[in-house]
């Protein structure tokens, strides 16, 4: 029985590179980036009123680039004690703005991610969270849960691209890899929600937990995700649900 299709969402030269590896893996995948972020200017006049000992936590890499247009946040960030990653890719972008910044290998979503947080940073230490509009908010939500203090800021704002959603409307039957909440936040709010998210018509494979979380709040069935939020965990685990041949 042959592969579905694979639909690649994530933007960017990662996106195109993990649609190259798919290929050559026997896939039949294509690139097809679903949503744009756009860094709000009005942010850098919005930055909440944080201590100087509080830690940054990313769980995006949009967020981090946002954060790198403010270079009054920069400084900030690059003072700071520490700054944590969600994430191989999140991290990746950390690191060339905060060369301090750090991640928690094997960790899989927002959940353990703010077990991590908590054990590595205790009190009094704060967070701040620079997110999306649209973002999810598992962490804050986590690490508030257990009496830490959160502080949350939108950098960024999150835009669906009118030529995905139509791709998306003319195909049914694929496999969709979604990277973030903010991704299925702006699929539910497009006029075509209800019938690009109906039973059957699309695999949806959320990239790790926060995602899956996402879908479902909307109650949409989805695979599950990969055991860690990484490109070669998620090559793996396609190549698992769908071996070749089988």
């Amino acid at each position: 029985m042959p592969r579905p299709g694979v639909l690649v969402t994530q933007a960017g030269d990662r996106g195109a590179l993990l649609t190259s590896t798919l290929c050559s893996r026997g896939f039949h995948a294509e690139h097809v980036p679903l949503i744009h972020t756009v860094a709000r200017a009005e942010a850098a006049s919005e930055f909440p009123d944080v201590a100087p000992s509080d830690v940054w936590v990313f769980t995006s890499a949009a967020a981090v680039r946002a954060v790198a247009s403010h270079a009054p946040a920069v400084a900030r960030l690059q003072a700071a004690p520490a700054a944590y990653a969600l994430g191989a890719g999140t991290w990746q972008e950390l690191i060339a703005v905060a060369p301090q910044a750090a991640q928690f290998p094997g960790v899989r979503g927002a959940g353990d991610f703010a077990k991590r947080l908590v054990e590595a940073c205790p009190p009094p230490v704060g967070f701040i969270f620079p997110r999306g509009r649209l973002a999810l908010e598992v962490l804050p939500e986590e690490l508030r849960r257990v009496g830490r203090r959160v502080a949350e800021w939108i950098v960024y704002d999150t835009i669906l691209r009118p030529e995905a959603a139509n791709r998306l409307a003319e195909r049914s039957g694929d496999i969709v890899i979604l990277f973030s909440p903010s991704a299925v936040s702006a699929i539910a709010a497009h006029p075509s929600s209800g019938s690009l998210f109906a039973p059957g018509r699309f695999a949806w494979l959320p990239f790790g937990g926060t995602t899956a979380s996402a879908l479902d709040r909307l109650g949409v069935r989805h695979l599950e995700p990969p055991p860690e939020p990484s490109h070669e965990a998620l090559i793996l685990h396609l190549e698992t649900l769908y071996p070749i041949g089988a």
